[in-house]
């Protein structure tokens, strides 16, 4: 009985500091004022109420925060990737946002005395579910942007692990010294509002206060108001999830008297407004005809919703106000992350091709192939390259091989790769990629597999990049892309093939495509100004499908390997690579190229033309050696 009563007194307590608080926020509005000189929304009005009474409803306990977690768990292959980034950098916005000496205090960096904002940040994760790009670059607000001396990771269950794609949340973990991560008991269910009087507890029952930021709540700067607020929240308007809210709180539940539902109550009281991309986009650009010394102090909301789905490629190059902070945060610095070509000649990619041969993995069959001859010579008379250099650990034999050395041909012996970072390598796939790698790295030029056909002559223009690289056609799950690198282009110590070279600290000798398409791919995403995608580059063709990757059909999961493309002139692209099978039927000899119609009959057409023209009659089959003696 007397619980009951104890019970009925604390639920009418909340319930007239509910009315009270209500009262005092109409009246604030009426008044055409807050206390923070910041005016509310019609909307939060609405979501204040709502919010309140979600709360009212939540079961009152102890506050104690659980302990880090420091269980074993079974290592997986993310913890293998070596994923380590400086994130302790300075966080510069006065490129992005217009910071001038009136808005110094306005838009600042935490540059303030110490205890004017709390050293904790908060991260409530829910479900069971991926750690997407987006939910990343909230953390990275909070560490950038913030600077705690701590960052708690709350969560039910950790981020799955599905893909090798989605390493971001071990990233987090090898790169901020001071993580903890710590799970709860709690029920946390997303699209509601459970981690947001989940993180609400968690402040109340820290003495120093804190900063929780919603999944996808970006926090963009520091603003002046939190140096003399007790507690500021920033919702969207409407939202009925916890992802879209920032809450500051200078102390926890530290006064007497006061009651959890209570601190809440003041937590929620006067929310301001999360800003979607698209309104951060607009007010950026309708203030910048405006004198920034005009604007008032409530210009611009610290708080910004950051889309789902989001990936790296959508902010490398994206010249909107919201594409330079992302970038601030997750590359640090806010310029196009874009690759310029150069103007010096002696810094141009070499006008050669290099290719590689190795001992097969059961006898030294050295024999050179007729397609791989035709490649050779697609390259030199048809791409217009001066030399081709073939690297190998065996000296390539044969009739085709023969006629290739009166060429502008040069074997150079190399000895094959055993190791990778003191990894075997044992599958020659792999052992090529990294062989490759190390070739461009110390020579430059362009590298092409024995499967490459020259459809028209390079560009010369493309030489001025440091890199040119191709995206690949099959969907890879949850990977945005992948990049083949059976033909691409480099010019001596590019930056690209260092950054792909250091991939390998983890190298999956089973898996044909990780280390060799997915990786790059992965490489380029983080250094997107060391390599030009040039989708015009190759055409892979695979069981007789040609992907010319420029065509928005042409991407599609294996499933559907058959199903034909949309056509596309040779003209179009520079290369066609046959990866399956090899080599394609029209190429067995010159009889199946002069009566075939398909992409790779045309292509071997264009050859015989072209050596013809060039005079190359002993090139070709007997018949014209015959004709060559004759002339």
């Amino acid at each position: 009985m007397r619980h009951d009563k104890v019970v009925f007194r604390a639920v009418a307590l909340c319930v007239v500091s509910f009315v009270l608080l209500e009262f005092y926020i109409i009246s604030q509005l009426r008044l055409g004022k807050s206390s923070s000189d910041h005016k509310m929304p019609n909307a939060l009005i609405a979501d204040t109420r709502r919010l309140i009474a979600g709360i009212m409803n939540t079961t009152y306990f102890t506050v104690k925060p659980n302990p880090a977690t420091f269980e074993c768990r079974t290592p997986h292959r993310t913890d293998k990737i070596r994923l380590y980034r400086e994130l302790l950098g300075n966080y510069d916005v006065s490129h992005v946002l217009p910071v001038t000496s009136s808005l110094s205090e306005h838009v600042s960096e935490t540059g303030a005395e110490p205890g004017a904002i709390p050293n904790t940040a908060h991260y409530v994760w829910c479900g069971e579910k991926l750690f997407r790009f987006e939910n990343y670059l909230a953390v990275l607000s909070a560490i950038k942007v913030l600077k705690p001396i701590k960052l708690v990771f709350h969560y039910n269950k950790l981020p799955l692990i599905l893909e090798l794609y989605h390493t971001w949340f071990n990233e987090l973990r090898q790169s901020f010294p001071s993580l903890v991560l710590r799970p709860t008991s709690r029920v946390l269910n997303c699209d509601s509002l459970d981690s947001l009087n989940f993180a609400l507890e968690q402040l109340a029952s820290t003495v120093g206060g804190g900063v929780y930021l919603g999944e996808r709540a970006v926090l963009t700067f520091v603003p002046s108001e939190w140096k003399h607020q007790e507690y500021v929240t920033y919702l969207t308007p409407g939202t009925n999830s916890s992802d879209e809210v920032i809450v500051f709180a200078r102390h926890g539940l530290v006064e007497p008297n006061v009651t959890l539902n209570q601190f809440k109550v003041s937590l929620l009281g006067e929310p301001h407004q999360c800003l979607s991309v698209n309104d951060f986009n607009e007010l950026m650009k309708s203030r910048g005809a405006v004198d920034p010394e005009k604007w008032p102090d409530d210009v611009i909301s610290p708080c910004l919703v950051a889309p789902k789905e989001l990936y790296p490629f959508n902010i490398s190059d994206n010249t909107t106000p919201f594409g330079g902070v992302a970038r601030i945060l997750f590359y640090g610095k806010s310029d196009l992350l874009i690759p310029k070509p150069s103007e010096d000649p002696a810094d141009f990619i070499p006008a050669v091709v290099h290719m590689i041969t190795l001992k097969p993995d059961v006898n030294n069959d050295s024999y050179w192939s007729f397609h791989s001859y035709l490649s050779v010579l697609s390259a030199l008379y048809v791409g217009g390259f001066h030399r081709v250099y073939v690297h190998g650990d065996i000296v390539p034999t044969g009739e085709w091989w023969d006629k290739l050395t009166r060429e502008n041909v040069t074997f150079v012996y190399v000895q094959n790769v055993e190791t990778v970072f003191q990894n075997p390598v044992k599958q020659r796939p792999h052992q090529s990629d990294i062989l490759r790698a190390f070739i461009l790295l110390k020579y430059g030029g362009v590298y092409q597999d024995k499967d490459i056909f020259w459809t028209t002559p390079f560009n010369k223009e493309l030489l001025r990049y440091p890199t040119i690289l191709c995206y690949d056609w099959p969907i890879y799950t949850e990977w945005p892309r992948g990049i083949n690198l059976g033909l691409m282009m480099a010019k001596r110590n590019a930056p690209f093939l260092k950054h792909f070279l250091e991939s390998f600290w983890y190298h999956d000798d089973k898996s044909w495509g990780f280390n060799g398409i997915q990786m790059p791919y992965k490489v380029y995403e983080r250094n997107p100004e060391t390599a030009l995608i040039y989708d015009k580059l190759q055409v892979i063709c695979y069981m007789g499908v040609c992907h010319p990757v420029w065509h928005n059909d042409s991407r599609r999961p294996f499933s559907e390997i058959h199903r034909p493309t949309s056509p596309f002139d040779l003209n179009e692209t520079f290369a066609l690579h046959f990866t399956y099978p090899k080599p394609d039927p029209s190429l067995l000899s010159y009889d199946t190229i002069r009566n075939g119609t398909n992409y790779a009959a045309v292509l071997g057409q264009r050859l015989l033309a072209a050596l013809e023209k060039a005079g190359r009659w002993h090139l070709l089959d007997k018949r014209n050696d015959l004709k060559m003696d004759a002339a």
